[in-house]
């Protein structure tokens, strides 16, 4: 297997760059968040394209684009604090990314007819939307308001992206949803750790936990994504289709 595809090197790599950026925003070592945050969503982005472009179907693309676009929002934050603007572009990077993924999850759930799991995917997202609107309106009743449009807008954003997530339950293999769902709830916990050090009070935690659970979430998600277009029976059922 060509290096590129292989999951051992390239989570073992992405895990490096992780470290490295983790290491670097603790130690406000720039240089190596400049080298090491990039490289996160380049090394995703690129083995999930190679384990993937087979399939090349809109489930994966929007995938594929919604890593391209955090890669611009990592690129933009890490620049913050030489202009407040690039918080604002990495925003609306993300807020892209966001909504391609819920596009993504959107159009695996509409792929599969019938109500299979449609109790546990209410009771997830309703939980999801619940923590939304609560975190929400105490982050938007603290923030300057030239931000709360924007912001607004994201937290919407990355909360249907979660309940995405939770509908997918009953309409993909287990291992698929667990993987995304888990990866979404840590996206969700990562930009809720970001925005309360931010907007509401110091989290002395932030500089590390931010990037380890984005890390992972990111890592669930394309790995969950992977393992449903991947699986043997999918693979089966796409060759039917087409036959």
């Amino acid at each position: 297997m060509s290096l590129l595809k292989n999951h051992l090197f390239n989570g073992v790599l992405y895990a490096l760059v992780s470290i490295g950026t983790i290491i670097g925003e603790v130690r406000g070592i720039h240089g190596l968040v400049y080298v090491c945050k990039p490289l996160m969503m380049i090394v995703l982005s690129s083995w999930f394209y190679f384990n993937s472009r087979r399939v090349g179907d809109r489930f994966t693309l929007l995938i594929q684009v919604g890593l391209f676009f955090s890669l611009i929002g990592d690129v933009a934050l890490m620049f913050q604090h030489r202009d407040e603007f690039n918080f604002i572009i990495g925003l609306g990077a993300f807020l892209i990314a966001q909504l391609c993924y819920t596009l993504a999850f959107a159009q695996n759930v509409s792929e599969v007819p019938g109500g299979q799991g449609l109790l546990v995917s209410a009771v997830l997202g309703g939980s999801i939307i619940a923590y939304g609107a609560a975190f929400g309106s105490i982050l938007l009743s603290g923030i300057d308001e030239t931000l709360v449009v924007p912001v607004g807008i994201y937290t919407v954003a990355i909360t249907l992206m979660g309940v995405g997530a939770a509908l997918r339950f009953g309409r993909t293999y287990m291992p698929s949803f667990v993987m995304v769902f888990v990866g979404a709830l840590l996206f969700i916990a990562s930009d809720s750790i970001l925005a309360t050090s931010r907007f509401v009070r110091p989290v002395d935690h932030a500089s590390w936990s931010v990037i380890l659970t984005y890390a992972i979430a990111q890592y669930l998600i394309a790995r969950g994504c992977l393992r449903h277009v991947l699986d043997p029976e999918e693979i089966r059922r796409r060759a039917a289709l087409t036959t």
